[in-house]
C-alpha cells in the first residue's frame, strides 16, 4: 500500500509537470567513497565498510541519490522508473534514487544528496540536540548510524536509547554503551512498546521495511522521525517527519 501510494504521487507529479511526455533520459551511478561522504574524521560509517553505497540518479543538473546493499546502473526515460513493481531491493533503489532527483529538480532546496567530510557527525550532533530537547524517557534508533547513536548515548544517557539493525557483524554486541539488537519484528515492537521517540534511517524506504515502522508507529502511537537522504522525497510527498541537518 505504502509503495503504491508513493508511486501514484510520483505518477501525478510527473504527469503535471509534463515529465512523462517528454523524452527524458534518468542516469544512475553508483558512487565510489570518495564521491559520497568525503573523508571524514571517524571511519566507522557503514559507507567506508563497502558493505553498502550511495546510487545517485541525474536529471539535467539534479541530483538524487539512495543508500542500498544493491547498486545497480540504468538509463532511461522516466515512466520505466515509475513502472517498476517495487519488489525487491534493487527496484526501489533504483526508484528513489529517480525519485529524488526529480524532486531535487522541481524543489531545489530539497537535501537530497549526502553530506561529506565531517558534516555527518555535526548533524549527528544536531539531531542529538534536537532529541534532547523533546526530553523522551526512551529512544529507539532503527539502524547503526555511529555519530546518530553516540550523540544520543551522550545526551540522554546509553540506559534511554536502543538500537536496531540488521548486520551481523554488530549482532548482540553494544556500542558506545547501547546494546545493538537484531532487527527482526519482535525487536522492532518491543522498541515501539518501550520508546516514545524512534528515529529511523531513510534507507528504510529502499530496504522494504519503512511501511512496518509506520505500522508499528501509529499502532503504539509513537512518532517516528526519519533521517538522512534517501527519504527526502518521499518525505516530502507523503508528509513524514524527516531530519537532515546538513544537506546538500
Amino acid at each position: 500500500m505504502f509503495y503504491r501510494q508513493l508511486q501514484e504521487k510520483f505518477l501525478a507529479l510527473a504527469t503535471q509537470n509534463n515529465l512523462l511526455d517528454e523524452e527524458i533520459t534518468i542516469k544512475t551511478k553508483i558512487l565510489k567513497t570518495a564521491e559520497a561522504i568525503g573523508n571524514p574524521d571517524r571511519q566507522d560509517y557503514p559507507l567506508l565498510k563497502g558493505k553498502e553505497f550511495l546510487m545517485e540518479a541525474t536529471y539535467g543538473e539534479a541530483r538524487g541519490q539512495a543508500y542500498t546493499d544493491a547498486p545497480s546502473e540504468f538509463t532511461g526515460p522516466l515512466a520505466d522508473i515509475i513502472r517498476l513493481e517495487l519488489k525487491d531491493t534493487k527496484q526501489r533503489a533504483l526508484f528513489i534514487a529517480c525519485l529524488n532527483a526529480i524532486m531535487r529538480y522541481l524543489e531545489p532546496e530539497l537535501g537530497t544528496v549526502h553530506c561529506k567530510n565531517n558534516e555527518p557527525e555535526e548533524c549527528a550532533t544536531e539531531i542529538g540536540e534536537f532529541v534532547e530537547k523533546l526530553a523522551p524517557s526512551f529512544v529507539g534508533l532503527v539502524g547503526l548510524q555511529p555519530a546518530i547513536l553516540e550523540s544520543l548515548a551522550k545526551r540522554l544517557g546509553p540506559e534511554k536509547v536502543t538500537c536496531v539493525d540488521r548486520d551481523e557483524e554488530f549482532r548482540g554486541k553494544s556500542k558506545f554503551g547501547v546494546p545493538i539488537v537484531w532487527g527482526d519484528s519482535k525487536s522492532m515492537t518491543d522498541m515501539f512498546v518501550k520508546a516514545d521517540l524512534v528515529l529511523a534511517t531513510g534507507s528504510t524506504i529502499v530496504n522494504g521495511s519503512l511501511p512496518e515502522i509506520l505500522a508499528l508507529a501509529e499502532e503504539h502511537n509513537v512518532p517516528v522521525h526519519f533521517y538522512g537522504t534517501s527519504v527526502a522525497g518521499a518525505a516530502h510527498l507523503l508528509g513524514l517527519n524527516r531530519l537532515c541537518f546538513c544537506p546538500t
